[in-house]
């Protein structure tokens, strides 16, 4: 592996969060040369990650203003020129971490051998080439039970696994010292604590009340003695405004006031940050700085939550978290249930290391999480509160272990260890009534799966052996798919049904638009694979919630403070 070219246009925070695949890339093949293409919006973070070789920009904003005034020309010209100037090499492999049709166009001209992500085909038609990118595109149906970082499917995704852990930048040795420099200037004494706040988000849903970041300054300066400083940007000003005039904390207001590079230095200077969820959370992640993520409404910390050791997790433990992408909630349920009083005791437990308090006193509805790297070398969760086990969790945890095997194409372990680990993260709960009878429906649909899988796979091998043939009977095939067809259908309405089977359903159904074979008999040999690790995944997870409910279920769970 000589080349490599990563497709990213979209923001700065997904940037930063490639790096690790950057350095599980340069630790596989030393002497790879790494090329970045991003939006010209955020090319100026390109400067500050570590193991870029060389990076190029294209201006989304501009070409989109030029399809908008009808310029075809200029625009298919100016896509044309950023593309000469990228294809100046055949790369060996181009993965594509922006997931829209205009980036599958972009990927499908580009001179490579090899492509992962969304591209496009020679007839035109979509493709998600990888499994672990076709994965990545059943998380947003099945969020709740999605085990997986978005750093660790792109990892995975590039067939990597780094050994140097969390997310990278580059801070310049001279701006550490103008962060030094400025906040002693700003009267910061050494025993005093630096806490950062991040006001905005993205969206107004994502976002905890500014008077909630208020009073929290006011319990932190009041009994931490810490300093508050305020990140965010020009258009933020108005919630530093609202802060500043609802708080008496000693403030250092930077809002709109900071460069990346600045921004940077002045968040590795923090002791902690506490965040709604967006870029500054994933700069100070990469800058070492603790992070206090607050969860609200769509955003699942799972899927973009802090990436590394040691960060912490504060969501609402409400039915309706995380809402649906495309929900309009009136009522915001979860910023109210998290309140700034929770958030301080969080605080003060990070600033002085004493993490037991934060097992208690948090409420029914709220739930805290640390970050930590599990053995597997991926980023996990552990809850710090006991909470009933639902079936989200238990799912959680499973799929973690099983989509693994499929999706690496790996040798499945024996069941039997994929149980130790699963009841390790199981007894941080306590038994939840009624799962019991949940866990039987599951037991029987997870095993009627399995025998429609299994009678798919029958019929493909008797298809097999006749495309073998020398004179094949075409007419034989046709109706042995014929059969295919409504066992397919019954496959998906059980997976309607039961909501906690629909990924496997989902993955398998993006397996089969994915296959690239150009005689039938590939073709089949495709299919087969894909549905000979749908049936082995069915079959595993029902034997594993057979033993769980017989082991685990039924008896009080013991709690794990190793964990901890």
């Amino acid at each position: 592996m000589k080349e490599v070219l990563i497709i990213n246009l979209t923001r700065m925070g997904d940037l930063i969060q490639t790096t690790p695949t950057i350095t599980g890339l340069k630790e596989r093949f030393p002497h790879v040369r790494i090329t970045l293409l991003v939006n010209t919006a955020f090319k100026e973070i390109c400067n500050y990650l570590p193991l870029v070789d060389r990076y190029f920009h294209l201006d989304k904003r501009a070409v989109l203003k030029l399809l908008e005034g009808n310029r075809l020309i200029e625009a298919y010209l100016y896509i044309k020129d950023t593309l000469a100037r990228i294809n100046d090499r055949e790369y060996d492999l181009v993965i594509n971490f922006t997931h829209s049709g205009s980036s599958a166009i972009i990927t499908s001209l580009v001179n490579a051998r090899e492509v992962r992500g969304l591209s496009i085909d020679r007839e035109g038609y979509t493709l998600k080439r990888h499994p672990w990118i076709r994965y990545l595109f059943n998380v947003i149906p099945s969020r709740n039970i999605n085990p997986f970082h978005l750093c660790d499917m792109h990892v995975k995704s590039a067939g990597v696994l780094p050994e140097k852990k969390g997310l990278h930048l580059i801070v310049r040795d001279d701006m550490k010292a103008w962060a030094d420099g400025f906040l002693r200037d700003k009267g910061l004494g050494r025993d005093e604590y630096l806490v950062a706040f991040q006001l905005g988000a993205s969206a107004e849903d994502k976002r905890w009340p500014v008077e909630n970041f208020a009073r929290l300054a006011d319990l932190l300066t009041s009994e931490m003695k810490a300093v508050i400083l305020l990140t965010g940007t020009q258009d933020e000003k108005h919630l530093s405004d609202a802060f500043v005039s609802s708080t008496s904390a000693r403030t250092i207001n930077m809002v709109g006031r900071t460069d990346l590079t600045e921004l940077s230095a002045l968040l590795e200077r923090a002791d902690l940050l506490v965040s709604n969820d967006t870029g500054p959370l994933h700069i100070a992640t990469a800058v070492g700085t603790r992070v206090i993520d607050i969860s609200l409404a769509s955003v699942h910390f799972r899927e973009t939550g802090p990436y590394g050791e040691g960060h912490f997790v504060v969501t609402a433990h409400i039915p309706c978290y995380p809402c649906s992408f495309h929900s309009d909630c009136e009522y915001l349920t979860c910023k109210k249930t998290i309140t700034p009083e929770i958030v301080y005791k969080i605080c003060r437990a990070i600033l002085l290391d004493e993490q037991q308090p934060l097992k208690e006193g948090l409420g029914r509805d709220v739930q805290v999480y640390r970050s930590f790297f599990d053995r597997d070398g991926l980023v996990s969760y552990i809850p710090l509160a006991r909470r009933p086990l639902g079936l989200d969790e238990l799912f959680t945890y499973i799929y973690r272990y099983t989509w693994q095997v499929v999706l690496d194409r790996a040798e499945p372990p024996p069941t039997e260890q994929i149980l130790g680990d699963i009841h390790e993260k199981l007894s941080l709960y306590d038994t939840a009534p009624g799962l019991d009878e949940e866990l039987k429906e599951y037991i029987k649909a997870f095993e009627k799966l399995k025998v429609l899988i299994d009678t798919l796979l029958s019929i493909m091998d008797v298809m097999k052996k006749e495309a073998s043939k020398d004179k094949a009977d075409f007419q034989l095939i046709e109706r042995l798919w014929d059969n295919i067809v409504p066992i397919d259908r019954e496959v998906e309405r059980l997976a309607c049904i039961y909501p906690y089977m629909r990924p496997i359903v989902i993955v398998l159904k993006y397996e089969k638009e994915a296959f690239e074979g150009q005689e039938l008999r590939e073709v089949i040999s495709e299919a087969e694979e894909a549905y000979r690790y749908a049936s082995w995944h069915a079959d595993t997870i029902r034997e594993i919630l057979e033993v769980l409910k017989e082991r685990f279920i039924t008896q009080s769970l013991t709690h794990a403070d190793a964990m901890y």
